[in-house]
């Protein structure tokens, strides 16, 4: 008999009584499902589980979720992982790593945890990649915030906490009105880009949009746009923003070549899923947003075709070997 590779997806938190994993976020749920069904025709069996669940002494889940036969299924005797796929909140990136380093001694963990720790900080990445983004400031108090006002350019500033995703916690407004806000600090203090050109040569005229290039090993996989909604300025598909697939023949010269700069910075982890996330200013010049170390499978399972769906699938399986 076949023995199947195991790999573990684990998140924060504690689920079990659910009905259902991520009932919140059926698109997120539903690319899953796809990845539980594409690891089984590949010889490798997907587990769902929190870092809560994982027992150190015995190298092994105590109980997961699964999903089998267009079900999910709680499974309730120990699994042990060959791989552990991290897929939790980089704001618990400091409050675990301790853990994450015992586990990743035990079982491989990916992304590593060293990794996760370096680059999900928005700090952390403009001062690696402060070259390719919006100038920023940190401000760790009100004193602070008026001092990083008083260098930004823009008539707008974007307030970033130093973790987060979706566009959750980002705020996007009027420098006068920035300093009324009630804030809770630290956070990065960032010129606005204005930009209403989405992907040259590709966007519809006057799109609100983004390129999103995601990387498996530092192989560009597949690239999206994402378009933010009328009247919005967030191109987070969690914000209400559509997205299309990007061939690899309309993603601009200029776009391959900063991020080929950025990656370069990278390659010192070997193996790494990260997504690079890029604006086009008005002047037609890339600018990097932020780089994202969990980029989510769910706009890959709406957009993507069968033939990037495995080949994103495929080198998840390579870090196996």
């Amino acid at each position: 008999m076949k023995k199947f590779k195991k790999i573990v997806v684990v998140y924060k938190g504690d689920d079990w009584r659910k009905k259902l994993p991520l009932e919140k976020h059926p698109s997120t749920r539903e690319s899953f499902e796809d990845w539980h069904e594409r690891g089984l025709a590949r010889g490798v069996e997907m587990f769902r589980a929190s870092i809560q669940w994982y027992d150190e002494k015995k190298n092994v889940f105590r109980k997961t979720w699964a999903y089998r036969n267009k079900k999910w299924l709680k499974i309730d005797q120990p699994i042990k992982p060959d791989l552990i796929f991290d897929k939790i909140a980089g704001k618990f990136d400091y409050d675990l790593f301790e853990q994450k380093i015992r586990i990743n001694r035990r079982v491989k963990i990916f992304n590593s945890p060293l990794f996760r720790t370096i680059f999900d900080n928005k700090l952390n990445q403009y001062i690696i990649f402060k070259d390719f983004m919006p100038a920023s400031y940190l401000a760790d108090s009100k004193k602070d915030l008026l001092e990083g006002l008083k260098k930004i350019r823009s008539k707008k500033v974007v307030l970033k906490p130093f973790y987060g995703s979706g566009g959750f916690g980002i705020t996007i407004t009027e420098k006068k009105k920035a300093v009324s806000l009630k804030l809770e600090y630290p956070i990065l203090v960032q010129e606005f880009v204005k930009s209403n050109k989405g992907v040259p040569g590709f966007s519809e005229k006057n799109e609100v949009a983004d390129l999103r290039m995601v990387f498996f090993n530092h192989k560009l996989i597949y690239a999206l746009s994402r378009i933010a909604k009328k009247g919005s300025l967030f191109t987070n598909f969690h914000q209400g923003a559509t997205a299309v697939l990007v061939p690899g023949k309309n993603i601009p010269q200029s776009a391959k070549k900063i991020a080929s700069e950025i990656t370069g910075k990278m390659k010192i982890f070997p193996q790494a899923n990260y997504s690079i996330d890029l604006i086009y200013s008005d002047a037609g010049k890339p600018v990097l947003m932020e780089v994202n170390t969990t980029p989510g499978f769910d706009l890959l399972h709406i957009v993507g075709d069968e033939k990037i769906k495995n080949k994103n699938f495929l080198e998840l399986t390579k870090v196996l070997e």
